[in-house]
């Protein structure tokens, strides 16, 4: 199971110091309900040092709706592309921790499902590279509840309703986003996956395969 999201930067440029630092954005991991205030705390430090690139690679497998579209906006209000993947130094170093200097990034295809996929749709450009997977299913959360007989607790699950496939269209509306594929989600059931081809990620407008 994934961990909460987690925000880095890496260097895309041989030169990183406090003065300036070539650098693109990392997302990775499930896009929990605090996600976007944790990413805004996170660019507002990142934008001390100048270099900071408008580029976000993301690799998710969903989470939150409802903060997936706040991040969306927030990554279509600041201009950026959204790259689905993990970057690699082209000499084979993965990033650790914040940062690591390398003088030129690779791409480890990656995962964006479930909610993630409205994330992407809020990029200004959006890559999915070949071997990268996008999946959507239907919106719903899983509801806990006591039973009031003294049973211990109940699980059950609530879905979309109008008003929040409402707002899900309207912001697909306002980020350029693909109303057929919010319809081809809502008919796949929660607890199943479709992943997309290359041809419906043309079609649906959520990426070509390079920058």
């Amino acid at each position: 199971m994934a961990g909460a999201m987690e925000f880095a930067t890496i260097p895309v440029g041989a030169r990183c110091d406090a003065t300036a630092c070539p650098r693109a954005l990392i997302a990775e991991g499930e896009i929990t309900a605090d996600a976007p205030a944790r990413f805004a705390r996170f660019l507002r430090q990142e934008l001390q040092t100048p270099g900071l690139h408008a580029v976000v690679f993301l690799n998710s497998p969903g989470g939150n709706v409802e903060s997936s579209l706040k991040l969306g906006a927030m990554i279509h209000d600041a201009g950026a592309a959204v790259v689905i993947g993990r970057p690699l130094a082209m000499n084979g170093a993965a990033p650790r921790g914040r940062r690591v200097s390398v003088g030129s990034i690779g791409v480890v295809p990656g995962q964006c499902a479930s909610a993630c996929v409205y994330t992407l749709m809020g990029a200004r450009r959006r890559v999915v590279p070949n071997g990268a997977r996008l999946g959507v299913h239907r919106m719903s959360a899983r509801l806990y509840a006591l039973d009031p007989a003294g049973g211990g607790a109940r699980t059950g699950r609530v879905y979309a309703g109008s008003e929040e496939i409402a707002t899900l269209r309207a912001y697909a509306s306002r980020v350029g986003g693909s109303q057929e594929l919010i319809s081809l989600a809502e008919s796949i059931p929660h607890d199943q996956i479709r992943i997309l081809s290359g041809a419906e990620i043309r079609k649906y407008r959520l990426g070509t395969p390079a920058l």
